[in-house]
């Protein structure tokens, strides 16, 4: 009887949660860097580790980031910032001048920060925490 009962119950559960679960949908990678988009800090660019660094923690990876000044827009300002940075070849202002986390800001760091400059903004990241600092998770 017991036995009946809990294969019933077991039964019932998987059900159950197998239903809960078809509600869910599909978890989407935009991007197909392997990262889930619910966690990626870069939705639309390709940027999965190492290149996935966020290095003013802001929850924009450095790769769709052309922010530098924190502003949330993308200005002369921030090139002014980079330009700085490139001067010596490192993010020595600890924006995020790296684009493509190689560990030198670079003129190839520079056309990544023209893609982001068209857009206007950083982002679009899929972290809840986005565009508040420090964006940990």
């Amino acid at each position: 009887m017991k036995t009946g009962l809990m294969a019933g119950g077991i039964a019932l559960l998987a059900t159950l949660g197998l239903s809960f679960a078809a509600f869910a949908g599909p978890s989407v990678d935009t991007d197909g860097d392997g990262v889930y988009d619910v966690l990626d800090n870069c939705v639309n660019v390709p940027n999965a580790a190492p290149q996935d660094c966020d290095t003013d923690n802001d929850g924009y990876g450095n790769m769709c980031d052309g922010d530098f000044d924190q502003d949330y827009f993308i200005f002369p300002s921030d090139y002014t910032i980079w330009l700085g940075d490139a001067a010596g070849g490192y993010d020595t202002s600890g924006t995020g001048t790296d684009m493509d986390c190689d560990g030198f800001v670079f003129p190839s760091d520079y056309t990544r920060w023209l893609g982001t400059a068209a857009i206007g903004s950083p982002g679009p990241s899929g972290l809840y925490c986005a565009g508040t600092v420090p964006c940990d998770l």
